[in-house]
């Protein structure tokens, strides 16, 4: 997921810079730092840099003959290809700008229609994937959500349900796209959906937190964990009210490796719950991976 861009001029001055969550880092000694690493990369083996990478986010650099620097912070997962499609985007919506961006060095500038292009172009919102068996409450938390529910097919005619969802009070992130999906469709058809695994940021895994559907949870999150490479999984144990045969939740996280959150779909409450679940989910895999770097 990408937290931040910056375009730096050829003089090393900070001509635009964007913060989708987190700190904005605007201060010279970042821009000196972001422009000086790519310097000594040029002089120490005669290319100019394409990226740093750190434990959890990566910067990504894109220089043109111009000597502008277009730099994109993303997460340590996000795939190269798709960033890279994002900063030559972002290097031609600069320059079909540019007379309203190119001032003096050491302007910090901020255009309405440039934080615009940012926010709809550059910027995407997290992926989530509500998957589990039928009958286990996926149908039920995604009508829990406003909106418009988009039947999405992909070009394999793969078949998943989709919802923009708005965010409040959740530094940074507006809105998620929540998409939901049968668990063993998704394990039958994976080499199908891989694009799909590829780009969600979050798997939420959705049980009714009964014995006999969290030992067929189990067997299929075994078949699927190995075939995902960027994405966090949850377990969301919907039927927390089935006392005589749910699972504690504790048990379940014990039982799956996994963070559990305890639901039932059937409270007073739920809707709020679902909410304060997803909001925690994303501030784990995403917010708190940013601010701790």
């Amino acid at each position: 997921m990408i937290s931040e861009i910056f375009i730096i001029g050829a003089k090393g001055d900070l001509v635009y810079s964007k913060a989708f969550f987190g700190v904005n880092h605007q201060d010279k000694e970042t821009i000196k730092f972001l422009t000086s690493i790519n310097y000594v990369g040029k002089k120490v083996i005669g290319e100019h840099i394409r990226a740093l990478q750190f434990e959890n986010f990566n910067y990504w650099y894109l220089q043109d003959e111009q000597d502008y620097l277009f730099i994109i912070v993303s997460d340590i997962k996000d795939p190269e290809e798709e960033v890279r499609s994002k900063l030559y985007l972002l290097k031609e919506e600069y320059y079909s700008q540019k007379t309203k961006l190119d001032k003096p060095e050491g302007n910090i500038i901020k255009i309405e229609s440039f934080d615009d292009f940012a926010l709809n172009q550059i910027y995407v919102p997290p992926k989530i994937l509500l998957v589990g068996e039928a009958g286990v409450g996926k149908s039920t938390i995604m009508n829990f959500f406003p909106g418009e529910t988009i039947l999405e097919l992909d070009n394999d005619m793969n078949e998943t349900i989709e919802k923009a969802v708005n965010l409040t009070d959740l530094k940074g992130i507006a809105q998620v796209t929540i998409r939901e999906i049968d668990f063993q469709i998704l394990i039958e058809r994976a080499q199908n959906y891989s694009s799909l695994l590829k780009t969600v940021n979050i798997i939420c895994i959705v049980t009714n937190s009964g014995s006999g559907n969290l030992s067929r949870t189990m067997n299929l999150y075994n078949r699927l964990k190995d075939q995902v490479k960027n994405a966090d999984f949850y377990i969301l144990a919907n039927f927390q009210d089935a006392i005589n045969s749910a699972f504690d939740p504790h048990k379940i996280r014990e039982s799956f490796g996994l963070t559990t959150f305890g639901f039932s779909a059937t409270q007073k409450d739920s809707r709020e719950s679902i909410y304060t679940i997803i909001k925690r989910m994303l501030e784990i895999s995403i917010i708190e991976r940013f601010e701790k770097n």
